[in-house]
């Protein structure tokens, strides 16, 4: 059976890790804009309330419209991926390739 590493270790190693990511690189990434996530969730969440409750809707039928969101949402983004990548193939090849392998 392995030895639980010593939380001395644990430490030692995070610090160490944390020491080899570049600060320019810790800028970089990229973070979700949780306030505009959090005002997005909220509206939806009100209005889900609101209408369950005007109409008298079960969770099943909530459940269906929130699946169906998701799916146009996965729609959407395979659409914009594959947009994305017959760009890519209809750009021409910035460099000559040879007529043969020798040259």
């Amino acid at each position: 059976m392995p030895k639980k590493p010593k939380k001395e270790d644990i430490e030692k190693t995070k610090e160490a890790l944390e020491q080899e990511i570049p600060q320019e690189e810790e800028k970089a990434k990229i973070n979700p804009r949780w306030e505009l996530i959090n005002e997005l969730y909220d509206a939806v969440d009100n209005n889900i309330v609101d209408l369950g409750n005007k109409n008298e809707m079960n969770f099943v039928e909530i459940s269906m419209a929130l699946h169906m969101i998701n799916k146009k949402i996965e729609y959407e983004q395979f659409r914009a991926m594959f947009d994305f990548n017959i760009e890519g193939i209809n750009e021409p090849n910035k460099t000559k390739s040879p007529d043969s392998m020798y040259r």
